[in-house]
């Protein structure tokens, strides 16, 4: 269902340890720009076209939740929840049974092709992600009709009850707004996937001007864009890079603005203490994962995952790999996505039943721990708990492998997998704690990709979306860790790193969008 990765860009360990260069981080702040435009880069490419109904992975949401909307969306600014507050959806109401969801959308908003936006244009893109099937295609599925009420007003029901419903909406992959005339005059043989590449069909703040694969992209101001806000930044720059050295020495020379991702841990004490830079580690719905294969007969049993999980110190892991962004985690859901009294699962750390486990198995019984290539800190990490299993007598290696190997062969053949995957930095598609369990713990979740999961789970998961009640969602996440497939070790921040005349970076970030920001809310210090 999920093709695409939340995967690390790819980072190499000499690249963690920088001297300074130019104003670095302990120098002089960078000249404030006249020009309106804010330079900031991406990593290795954004990995997919800006099309919201293909794009889902990690970095490119710079750029479609700036050239897109939905109807609705959490609220930016927000980081002590995970608050769905109008967009193009004035207000809203469901029924009781979760079926049926009727929304007032908002009158003045045009397409950035002039197409004036009203109720036809939500069954267009509706269907339009449906016809181009891709990841995020799964929150429209069960949409079983879009009615017209009149120009601004469209009832949305659905084929089975869903509670979590306006958070698919609210997900920074969930369904956007497309303008029904580039839609249909652009349709081509592929839905507008070729035309939608390079162009964009939005509502947004800003307009796509440049899309070239492994060279940058760009963004400028929409002059008729509906809000209030008058953007100080009229161009947005995102030149690709192909290390993050490279943007991090230009961060530190004052050629580019902030850094949005991939912040290297080893960096981000400095950054954390630099007169010349600023930090930013906020709330995000980031995850520290274990994933455990049941399909390998050293994973096979729920006792065999939580004598591992628990046998690992995750505390004192988490304070010398990722101290400065991620706390330990302490539930079974991101943080937030229930009252914290009824998903309380705090760490426990337990090295005697490791001990007693290891001891169990046959001297030097082989066990692999994979990582995903590029992701420094869960290679780390990995490193780290295969050296205490080697103390315990097991044969533990750290392999690394390629996103298309992670989310296409290990789903395919599972048992082929390795034992035990790290994972550092992942992500639900938002914080509702359905589409959490759901991609992590379903059979089918696109972020299952070691094939973890049992009746219970998906049955409770399945009452819960019904009804929407805590207490299942709950009961769910207690099964899941008891069965042991991907327990939670830390709830990962979103650490970015800006220069120190850029204001508003809290304000212009949302907890439910990674790697970005709403660039017109940006402004500078005077």
């Amino acid at each position: 269902m999920r093709p695409a990765t939340r995967a690390a860009a790819a980072l190499t360990a000499s690249v963690l340890l920088l001297s300074a260069c130019g104003g670095g981080p302990s120098g002089d702040a960078a000249p404030v720009p006249t020009d309106g435009v804010l330079k900031l880069g991406v990593l290795n490419d954004i990995g997919q076209p800006p099309d919201p109904d293909v794009y889902y992975s990690g970095n490119g949401l710079a750029l479609t939740t700036n050239l897109y909307e939905g109807l609705v969306r959490y609220e930016p600014g927000n980081h002590d929840e995970a608050k769905v507050v109008p967009l193009l959806a004035e207000s809203w109401q469901s029924n009781d049974a979760f079926t049926e969801w009727t929304f007032k959308l908002r009158p003045g908003v045009v397409f950035h092709d002039g197409t004036p936006f009203d109720s036809s244009a939500v069954e267009a893109s509706f269907q339009r992600r449906l016809h181009v099937a891709g990841g995020p295609a799964y929150m429209v599925e069960d949409v079983a009709s879009v009615e017209e009420i009149d120009a601004y007003t469209v009832k949305i029901v659905l084929k089975n009850p869903n509670s979590a419903f306006i958070d698919f909406l609210a997900s920074p992959y969930g369904p956007r707004m497309l303008s029904p005339k580039v839609l249909n005059e652009q349709a081509g043989n592929d839905f507008a996937q070729t035309y939608l590449a390079t162009h964009d069909a939005g509502t947004g703040p800003y307009t796509l001007t440049k899309a070239v694969v492994g060279e940058g992209y760009q963004m400028q101001a929409f002059k008729d864009y509906w809000g209030d806000i008058d953007p100080v930044f009229t161009t947005i720059d995102l030149p690709v890079y192909t290390e993050i050295s490279a943007m991090q020495l230009e961060l530190e020379k004052g050629d580019l603005h902030a850094l949005l991702a991939t912040v290297p841990s080893a960096s981000q004490k400095e950054y954390t203490e630099s007169n010349a830079l600023k930090a930013y580690p906020m709330p995000s719905f980031q995850l520290g994962v274990l994933y455990m294969n049941p399909n390998r007969q050293v994973m096979a049993t729920p006792e065999a995952r939580k004598a591992l999980f628990e046998g690992i110190d995750w505390k004192t892991l988490i304070k010398q790999v990722v101290n400065y962004s991620a706390e330990p985690a302490g539930g079974n859901y991101p943080k937030g996505a229930l009252p914290p009294e009824i998903d309380h699962r705090p760490l426990v750390y337990n090295p005697n039943g490791l001990k007693a486990w290891a001891s169990s198995l046959p001297a030097g019984t082989p066990i692999r721990i994979g990582v995903s290539a590029g992701s420094t800190d869960s290679e780390q990490i990995a490193n780290l708990i295969a050296a205490q299993l080697q103390t315990l007598g097991l044969q533990a290696t750290v392999t690394t492998h390629q996103t298309s190997e992670v989310f296409g062969e290990f789903a395919k053949n599972p048992q082929q997998a390795p034992d035990v995957m790290v994972a550092s930095g992942t992500w639900p598609d938002s914080n509702s704690p359905y589409m959490h369990g759901q991609v992590f713990w379903d059979k089918n979740g696109g972020l299952n990709f070691l094939q973890c999961y049992n009746d219970e789970i998906t049955s409770l998961l399945g009452e819960a979306l019904k009804t929407g009640s805590t207490e299942t969602y709950a009961a769910a996440g207690a099964a899941a860790y008891r069965f042991g497939c991907s327990p939670i070790w830390a709830w990962m921040k979103d650490f970015m790193v800006a220069q120190p005349w850029l204001q508003g970076v809290e304000g212009a970030h949302s907890i439910a969008a990674p790697n970005t920001l709403d660039f017109n809310r940006l402004t500078i210090a005077r």
